[in-house]
Parts: C-alpha cells; structure tokens; sequence
C-alpha cells in the first residue's frame, strides 16, 4: 500500500514537472518572438494605386468685391455731412459725404465776376476794331476821290492791326476766365463726395469735422454679393494658366470647404521687376463667410496628368543621406497571406506581416499634388504586391534598415489621418478636454 503512494505521487511529481517545462518553454519562445518583433522596425503601408491627378497651381491673393472702388476727397476741406455707414446699400450717385463749401462759393463768384469783366473787354476790343474798320472804309473812299493822303491810310492800316490784336488778347482772357469759372464750378461739386457705382459702403474712415486731404481714404464701395480674387501668377504660372480655367478658393474660416471659382482675366503684362502678373479669379457662390479684404488661398486646376502611380503625401521623404525626396517600396511577394486580417488575433499583430519583408528606398519625381494625394514619377511599375511606406520611414533611414514588418493600412485611413488638424491631434492625443 505504502509502495503504491509513493509510485503516485512519484508519477504526479514528474507530470508537474512536464508541464512546468512545457509552460516555461513557450514563455521562452514567446519572449524570443516579442523580442525578434522589437528588434526589427515595424512601418506602416498602403497599396500602390495608380490613376490620374490634376494639375493644380496653388497661390494667394486677395478677395474683393466687384467694381470695389476707394473714396477720396478732390479737395482739402472739412467735413460737415456724413450721410452712409458701413454697410449701408448705395446707388450710382447717392451722396456720400459733404465738405465744407464756404471758400469754394466765394472762389466761383470770383471767377464769374472776373469772366465777366473779361467779356466787357472783348466788347470793347471788338467796338474799336469796328470804330478803324469803318473808317477805313471811308478813307479808301476818299483815297479813290484823291480827297486823302496814302500816309492817312498807311497809318489806320496800322492802328486796325493792333485793335485786332487786343480783340485775340482780350478773347484770350475771356477764355481763361471761363476756365477758371469752370475750375470753381467743379471745385463745388467736388464738396459732395457720391457713390461711383451700386454697392454697400465699407471701410468709413470720415467724420464731422474731421479734415479731409486728398490723401486720405474715406469710404469703399463696392458689390459685395459679386466678389472676386486677385491673385499673384509667376511667369511660368501664366505660360499654363488660361482664362476659363477652374479654380477653387479657400479661406481661413473654410479650408476644409473650398468656393467654386473661374479664372476670368489675366494681365498680359508682367511686373519688370517681380517678373509676375496679376489675375483675377471669379466667385460662383458667395456667402456670408466671405468678405473683401480676406486673405485667399486659391487652387487653379489647368489639366490632368496621364496615368501615373499615386501616393499620400505623408510617404513622401526626405532622405537625409541619400539627399533626395523618395518613398520606401515593401514588397509582400513572399508573403501573401500575412497581412490578411484576423479579427480574433491580438491587436498588435492585426495586418502585421509575420516576419519582416524587404523594404527599398526609391527617389521619385512628384509631378502633381492634389488633396492630400500625390503623383510621382521615376520608378517603373512595382507590381501588385508592392506597398507603400507611409509611417516609419526615419527609423529606415536612421537606421539604414532594408526588411521591416509592415502592417497593412487603408488608403481611407491614411487620409483621414492626413486631413486632420493640428487640434484634432491634441484632442486624440491628450482628450477631449484637453484645452480647458
């Protein structure tokens, strides 16, 4: 009996010690994999696309209504009327502001009373030339009869010159009074400033009693619910760039929803200096978000690439030994199955290739940008099973890998990931509450 325990427990003491090494033996294998996964760089990828891009030029400018026009005083005077705030709707014509008349009044009445004197001088300029021509006349007479010298005749000759010289400087001077009654009559009306177009009035800078200078901007009007952009093109911007060309406008307030726009002129004029030339980009819609003086980023879509592998942005690198821009290329030929996904496997290993596959660092060339989406050239095509590199590339780079595992990403995530804002990265990063 006593033999027959110690056989048990004998038994049972070699059964634990099975297991004891069964257990530490896959905690071994298990270590040596996590740590083959930690010594090898783990990158993430999307798969190769190819498609068609468009070509877009990205500038900035300005935004502004149609036919946005600055008032300025003609004249220096004060100011004692103010009629319009901003905001407010005029038409073509519509008093603005008026300045102070009194020493423009009195400067007419001046030139009229000196325009007036003018005129009694031609008259009396041209009744002496009548006075010499008619006695002329009567001399010629008399001269025919031989009942008058030729001296006498010589002599009114003479004196009808001269009285039609003081009728031309005494025109002369009538004309130039008329000019100045003119001058004053427009100095006058110079004193109401008026609206030269319909539009909303914007940007007052005048108040009653305030003087106003030539130099000094009182008002803007302009057609608010027509705007448009005026943008900066270089030189080889404007060899591509046609009227007519689509165009989409962003703003601070809505770079994520961008306007509808069309290029509608474009100088043919180039700044000697800049090399640049001006052109203007019209708004389709316009809402209440938009507004003249707004600082515009504008896209111009003049065309499309050919067929062409496409990439996000974000597998774009700069490397820093080979010293050019390029993308890391996985090839999964080896391993078809590995990175399909396993909803019932650990999270870490979800999309993970098994064991690490060749990655190679290849220089492009990026021929167009759109959306977060680049065009490159350079490269012939990888085949099907080559991925992308789109996270991890300095770990490559730092520490010249060739294989890495790669975990399979979706082109949709990437993008997402690519348009998020600086805030929304804080706010998945530190919480929701992260800024209170």
């Amino acid at each position: 009996m006593v033999q027959s325990k110690y056989k048990t427990a004998s038994l049972a003491s070699v059964l634990l010690s099975l297991l004891f090494l069964m257990l530490t033996s896959c905690s071994e294998d298990t270590q040596e994999d996590e740590t083959d996964l930690s010594e090898t760089t783990t990158v993430e990828a999307v798969e190769l696309r190819k498609g068609v891009l468009p070509l877009v030029q990205r500038t900035t400018g300005e935004m502004r209504a149609r036919n946005q026009v600055d008032i300025y005083p003609e004249i220096d005077a004060r100011i004692t009327e103010v009629r319009v705030n901003d905001g407010d709707y005029v038409s073509e014509g519509d008093t603005l502001i008026r300045l102070r008349d009194d020493a423009v009044r009195e400067q007419l009445n001046q030139a009229r009373h000196d325009h007036e004197i003018a005129q009694a001088q031609l008259r009396q300029s041209e009744a002496d030339l009548r006075r010499l021509e008619a006695q002329f006349t009567r001399i010629t007479e008399l001269r025919d009869l031989e009942l008058e010298s030729a001296l006498e005749q010589e002599t009114l000759e003479a004196d009808i010159d001269a009285a039609e010289a003081s009728v031309d400087l005494a025109r002369s001077q009538m004309n130039r009074a008329a000019s100045q009654v003119e001058e004053q009559r427009s100095n006058l009306e110079n004193t109401v400033l008026r609206s030269p177009v319909d539009g909303v009035v914007g940007g007052r800078d005048a108040e009653v009693g305030q003087r106003a200078t030539s130099g000094n901007r009182l008002l803007q009007v302009g057609d608010t619910d027509n705007l448009r952009v005026h943008v900066m093109l270089t030189e080889s911007m404007s060899n591509h760039i046609q009227p007519g060309d689509r165009a989409e406008i962003m703003t601070g307030s809505a770079q994520n929803n961008p306007v509808e726009g069309t290029v509608s002129t474009i100088s043919p004029f180039l700044d000697p200096i800049t090399h640049t030339t001006i052109a203007q980009v019209e708004v389709h819609e316009t809402d209440a978000s938009l507004q003249p003086g707004m600082f515009a980023t504008v896209d111009i879509f003049y065309g499309e690439t050919d067929d062409t592998i496409l990439v996000p942005k974000t597998a774009l690198y700069d490397h820093p030994i080979e010293g050019e821009t390029g993308i890391y290329i996985a090839d999964l030929r080896d391993e078809p199955s590995a990175m399909e996904m396993d909803e019932d496997s650990e999270m870490l290993t979800q999309n993970l290739t098994q064991s690490p596959v060749p990655v190679e660092f290849y220089p492009v060339e990026i021929v167009a940008e759109s959306r977060g989406v680049a065009g490159i050239t350079g490269i012939d095509d990888p085949g099907p099973d080559a991925w992308i590199v789109t996270i991890g590339q300095n770990q490559l780079a730092e520490w010249d890998r060739e294989q890495a595992h790669v975990r399979k990403e979706s082109w949709e995530k990437v993008m997402e990931l690519q348009n998020l804002q600086a805030r929304d990265m804080e706010s998945i990063i530190f919480g929701e509450n992260s800024g209170n």
